[in-house]
């Protein structure tokens, strides 16, 4: 379906929207989504649909949606959920203690962290919790909060009961107190504006993301995520990833067996 040159110009397209690259393996992916996609708009020309994807921001936005992946659950890379608690409670907080997940995809992420904070603070209204994605569908489902059974599967039964109530066998809705205490937006990690918006906050998690970016969208995302941290404030990432060519902005840290990167503060840097 997808000649060299259509599939070029969607990479292009991907790429310009998203800041993800799609190498040669990904294109029957991209081929059946486009397809996908081309079905729901009516549309049968590909010159027609990729006009469309230029000038209907509805379209791009679906088509985004489609290509990019929701792999979670909750307790997800539990060590780093370990090492929140043990940050939050060793160290003298402003607060509200704020924290950005980005992307949060469906939402297991920030809710996770939102029990997490539950737990450790004696005052649940003392924190805060942002989930941003780029995906609109995965923010309406994040917002919704029900959840089904692979995504609860790691999750403690007495955290499940504690948090949830469950709607009918297979499916499981995040109790309102907890919900209050996480916001979702639709945005992009690329969009500084949008970033520095946001304002700062104490933590933030941004977890098999910079992966699929290339140095360019990757060093403009670090850049981002630096902004949006206050000082001495800590950026957990991925099990596979690193920002060591990024080694100025962040300080490697050790806490519960996880590594985690400490902003340097300005000043800091200055002397580096």
């Amino acid at each position: 379906m997808l000649t060299r040159l259509y599939f070029d110009i969607l990479r292009e397209i991907i790429y310009e929207n998203t800041g993800i690259i799609f190498d040669d393996k990904k294109k029957y992916f991209i081929e059946n989504r486009v397809k996908e996609h081309m079905e729901e708009l009516g549309l049968n020309s590909l010159k027609e649909y990729i006009y469309r994807l230029k000038t209907d921001k509805r379209a791009i936005k679906e088509f985004i949606s489609k290509i990019t992946v929701n792999e979670t659950y909750f307790y997800r890379e539990y060590y780093h959920l370990k090492a929140l608690a043990k940050l939050v409670q060793g160290e003298n907080q402003r607060l509200p203690v704020k924290v950005l997940s980005i992307p949060c995809s469906t939402g297991e992420e920030p809710y996770s962290i939102a029990i997490v904070l539950n737990e450790v603070l004696e005052d649940p209204k003392k924190f805060e919790v942002l989930g941003v994605d780029i995906d609109i569908n995965a923010i309406k489902k994040a917002k919704e909060g029900i959840y089904g059974k692979r995504s609860i599967s790691k999750l403690p039964s007495q955290y499940l009961k504690k948090y949830f109530d469950q709607v009918d066998e297979e499916k499981w809705m995040i109790k309102d107190f907890i919900k209050k205490r996480v916001r979702f937006y639709e945005g992009n990690i690329l969009d500084r504006l949008f970033i520095k918006s946001l304002r700062k906050f104490h933590y933030v998690f941004c977890k098999n993301l910079l992966i699929y970016f290339d140095d360019n969208a990757r060093t403009q995302a670090i850049n981002n995520l630096y902004d949006a941290l206050m000082d001495g404030g800590f950026l957990f990432l991925g099990h596979a990833e690193s920002i060591s060519r990024s080694s100025s902005l962040f300080e490697p840290v050790k806490v519960e067996g996880a590594i985690v990167y400490k902003k340097v503060s300005e000043e800091d840097e200055d002397e580096w």
